[in-house]
């Protein structure tokens, strides 16, 4: 299945190549289009059980989107994302009862494939790409919901084959699609990290200079035998504002650290009410399940003896988002839950409430305020959060 999408992936570049004369002919003109969503955060922690999360933390977080387009339905994609690398950073960090600025901030390239659509319901990719499976990462509203999935269910790195059929389009039972693909960790010189760089594998960092074998984790194997497949649709006729996913990934062991294959699944659901020209309401939810979270992973216990960790995390997003013209408000309720064999975590909570406003040639400002339930390091226990969020984003094309 592999060989055949590579070779009829090469076939359609071909063919589109040696189509390129007549499409100029024809009026087509080789160029260049991008988008841009990025947007400057501020969490300022002012009250924590944990001493080490209090203060102020800002940093940089988003991405940068541009096609090349070369011939008729070909193209070259890529994506330049911005986040901060160090453990926990993007979501606040440990800025230890101080202010920390752009601490380990970085960016690399999240996603650089070629794409080809030889019509319009099909569209065929190969590269470096993020995975189809869950969406919150991609859409969630409001200021750190999409960040914290992004932390935890974005299937990224991933080297291989893919594709999206848009199998049913009724003006009634609405649109579908199905999306597939098969990868492995890209560990190329493509998952370089610019700007913070540390060598593997030091625990404070999220991301090193470049993916090796030894850094472990799922997929890590170099092999073409991990897979996503995702199911989405909206467009109904008879409810014209919702839209779903369910989508499921495989990865195998690491070879470094991995002992068993790794099965996620998600389904997502949302659905926008318009109560009138100026006023609408988005409801959102998201649950993700991860069996054998990371692998299964070699452990080795305060004995001495090795062992592995069995885990089962969860990741349950529930929220509304009302607009009225420029003007939105976002409630949203995140929990991450990680049962373990051994090295237990508790169960931690997020309530986040935020007011924005569009204000202009793409900019949007967005505050809000953090109500967390999160692991203090030191102890293994819970202990109470509470923060201001702030967000300056912009986006636009180009």
């Amino acid at each position: 299945m592999i060989m055949t999408s590579l070779r009829n992936l090469a076939l359609g570049v071909i063919a589109s190549l040696g189509a390129l004369t007549t499409a100029m002919a024809q009026g087509f003109t080789p160029h260049v289009s991008g988008e841009a969503d990025l947007g400057l955060y501020g969490v300022s922690t002012f009250n924590a059980k944990d001493s080490a999360r209090r203060g102020t933390s800002l940093y940089l977080f988003g991405e940068v989107a541009t096609g090349f387009h070369i011939a008729p339905g070909l193209s070259l994609q890529t994506v330049v994302a911005f986040e901060p690398i160090g453990e926990g950073d993007a979501l606040g960090g440990f800025p230890m009862d101080g202010v920390i600025g752009f601490r380990r901030q970085s960016a690399f390239l999240e996603a650089f494939f070629a794409e080809w659509k030889p019509d319009d319901a099909l569209t065929l990719y190969g590269g470096r790409f993020v995975a189809p499976f869950s969406r919150g990462h991609h859409d969630f509203p409001g200021i750190l919901t999409r960040i914290r999935a992004h932390e935890v269910q974005m299937i990224g790195d991933a080297m291989g084959v893919g594709g999206t059929w848009n199998f049913l389009s009724d003006p009634r039972l609405g649109e579908h699609d199905i999306s597939a693909a098969a990868f492995t960790l890209d560990r190329t010189f493509l998952s370089s990290t610019w700007l913070t760089r540390r060598r593997c594998c030091d625990e404070r960092y999220e991301r090193y200079n470049r993916n090796t074998e030894q850094q472990g984790g799922p997929a890590n194997n170099g092999q073409m035998d991990n897979f996503a497949l995702s199911l989405d649709g909206d467009k109904f006729d008879f409810a014209p504002g919702l839209s779903y996913q369910l989508s499921m990934v495989s990865r195998a062991a690491g070879k470094e650290d991995g002992t068993a294959r790794e099965w996620g699944y998600s389904a997502a659901l949302r659905y926008e009410q318009r109560w009138s020209a100026a006023h609408r309401t988005l409801f959102f939810a998201e649950a993700v399940q991860f069996r054998n979270a990371d692998g299964r992973p070699r452990f080795e216990s305060e004995t001495g003896d090795e062992t592995t960790i069995a885990e089962r995390r969860s990741f349950t997003t529930l929220g509304a988002q009302h607009r009225l013209d420029e003007w939105r408000g976002t409630l949203a309720w995140q929990r991450d839950q990680r049962k373990r064999s051994v090295d237990t975590l508790p169960t931690e909570n997020y309530l986040e409430a935020s007011i924005g406003r569009d204000i202009g040639h793409g900019f949007g400002l967005d505050v809000g305020y953090q109500y967390g339930r999160q692991l203090i390091e030191e102890s293994g226990q819970l202990g109470t959060t509470h923060a201001v969020l702030a967000r300056l984003s912009w986006r636009g094309g180009f």
